[in-house]
């Protein structure tokens, strides 16, 4: 649950300490403020609530206030006691265990720009690989969800798992996976599309960090289901052509994100 307090048209001042409340299990948010720039968000855990380990595609910081806990930052333990300050540089793996109620603020640096294109080298690659796509898809589709739910099976509350039965789902991701691929070069010719997945998205309450699970998990089941088709060149290719679409995504859903605030 997440209530934003202030909004930057105007000068604003509070009581950080008078704002903490702990739920009885989980976490309670807080958006203290945020703008197109930054986002600092009050969070209070209560004891025993496990983070699992994530990363974020902007830089962070934690300011600790109240209790105890444990954060996991690119594998080295940080205590987490009242005064301690971490920075979290972006794409840095972390996981974070409150041993006490626990409450800190956690800053979101600046919005990542978006890239306006990929190298002429990746849209030659990736385009040839949308024949292939196109016939092998669904099956490359339902691969990445059944590694993804096993790696991550906590995210699987966010999807609606009769789709995940019945193929639709996949079927839609294929279908979104090979419009991407046919128009890498054109991404205007897209708009639509990322419209209507960026809502869906935002109505499920997707996160900027959970597109690097979905973005390691398709790569993976790519190479298994294409075999010696996907080569170094042509992964390395997709590497590059998936955070392009990540970040077309998470800058729309942001934006919804400010606008239902």
């Amino acid at each position: 649950m997440a209530n934003t307090i202030a909004t930057p048209n105007a000068p604003y001042n509070t009581n950080l300490q008078a704002l903490i409340e702990y739920p009885e299990k989980g976490i309670l948010s807080k958006v203290i403020l945020k703008d197109e720039n930054c986002q600092y968000t009050l969070f209070c855990l209560a004891k025993g609530t496990d983070i699992e380990e994530h990363t974020s595609a902007r830089n962070a910081t934690v300011m600790v206030f109240e209790g105890a806990g444990k954060l996991t930052l690119n594998g080295e333990e940080i205590p987490l006691t009242p005064g301690v300050f971490v920075f979290m540089p972006a794409h840095a793996p972390h996981a974070l265990k409150a041993e006490e109620n626990l409450a800190f603020v956690l800053t979101l640096s600046e919005q990542p720009q978006v890239k306006k294109f990929v190298s002429p080298e990746t849209i030659e690659l990736i385009k040839s690989t949308a024949p292939l796509l196109k016939k092998q898809g669904q099956q490359i589709t339902s691969r990445m969800y059944e590694i993804m739910f096993k790696n991550h099976p906590e995210v699987k509350e966010q999807f609606n798992m009769n789709d995940q039965k019945d193929g639709s789902q996949p079927a839609r991701l294929a279908t979104a996976i090979y419009s991407s691929a046919t128009h890498i070069d054109d991404l205007e010719a897209l708009k639509s599309m990322v419209e209507k997945v960026a809502h869906r998205h935002v109505e499920t309450h997707v996160q900027p960090e959970q597109y690097s699970m979905v973005g390691e998990s398709l790569l993976e089941a790519m190479k298994d289901v294409l075999g010696e088709v996907a080569t170094d060149e042509v992964m390395a290719a997709w590497k590059e052509a998936y955070q392009l679409l990540a970040e077309v995504f998470i800058k729309r859903e942001h934006q919804i994100y400010e606008q239902e605030t």
